[in-house]
């Protein structure tokens, strides 16, 4: 009991701490909130198919949806992955494709 409490409340840290980031991230590329609900939807929706992604493969996908062209950057995906690691919910394999850079805020 003590240990799913201790999850529980590590899952709340988290989203107090990564939401935020990941919500301001697509705001400043131009997302209202309720596009980002949406964009955050079409996100799983794609990811729960399983598969190899990157950002430019999400970027593809997304605007197969009628999202505009590159509105996924590295740094937007990263904060995805973590949090879908940290949160449980996917298994998140690295496959590194190019070097990695660094996010700048």
């Amino acid at each position: 009991m003590e240990m799913d409490k201790r999850a529980s409340d590590s899952l709340k840290a988290l989203n107090k701490r990564v939401l935020p980031v990941l919500c301001r991230r697509f705001y400043d590329k131009g997302l209202t909130s309720i596009q980002i609900k949406r964009i955050t939807r079409d996100i799983l929706n794609i990811i729960d198919n399983g598969g190899f992604y990157n950002a430019g493969i999400l970027n593809k996908k997304l605007e197969g949806l009628g999202w505009r062209k590159n509105i996924m950057d590295d740094c937007i995906f990263e904060l995805i992955l973590y949090y879908f690691e940290y949160e449980g919910t996917y298994k998140v394999e690295a496959y590194i494709e190019n070097p990695v850079r660094e996010c700048t805020h």
